[in-house]
């Protein structure tokens, strides 16, 4: 399985970097038109969000959305090798680059809890129809979000060619509820 999962992360990262800078923002606004439509962004208080990098969906414009729609805007920020924590962001400016080259919140920034969020973007590598992900490798998500509260709804954030038939699935794996790419949103079938 491990192996199936390595393959699969090494062709579809090759993909997402093969893309120019404008393919990447015309995805990400129309992937960021799809979220903001959504009832659970628009009823959602607070969003986590993360800062895109590598080839993801761009990010941006949807954290000075929810910025400019008076939501409280959480982002993670690694805090050793292993965890991410949760902090408010109330300017875009005052992120700066981790030690991975995400941009993140400041150590100063004001904590946060998950349980804060109506709504969580979740970056992958890749996403199927049953809610699966498939991440890095260093299960940084799959810590954050273990014990995600039953009014948290995790949105999966990918390009179209990311959402796959089927994801090889072990038992610490955590499913999305639903995926937005640019072509639209799909409900998963979350068992």
């Amino acid at each position: 399985m491990r192996a199936d999962k390595e393959r699969l992360r090494t062709a579809l990262k090759a993909r997402r970097l093969a893309l120019t800078p404008r393919e990447l923002q015309v995805a990400g606004d129309a992937a960021a038109r799809f979220v903001t439509q959504l009832p659970e962004w628009k009823q959602a208080k607070t969003v986590c969000l993360y800062a895109s990098f590598g080839g993801e969906l761009p990010t941006d414009a949807l954290m000075m959305l929810a910025l400019l729609e008076g939501k409280r805007l959480l982002l993670p920020r690694v805090t050793n090798k292993t965890t991410l924590t949760l902090h408010e962001v109330t300017d875009l400016a005052a992120l700066w680059p981790s030690r991975l080259g995400i941009r993140e919140p400041k150590s100063a920034a004001p904590a946060a809890s998950l349980a804060d969020a109506g709504l969580v973007l979740v970056p992958g590598l890749g996403f199927d129809g049953a809610g699966r992900r498939l991440g890095f490798g260093g299960g940084f998500y799959d810590r954050l979000l273990a014990k995600p509260p039953r009014k948290t709804f995790l949105l999966g954030h990918a390009h179209a060619f990311q959402l796959v038939p089927r994801l090889p699935e072990e038992p610490h794996d955590i499913k999305v509820k639903a995926v937005v790419s640019p072509q639209g949103v799909i409900r998963c079938r979350v068992r």
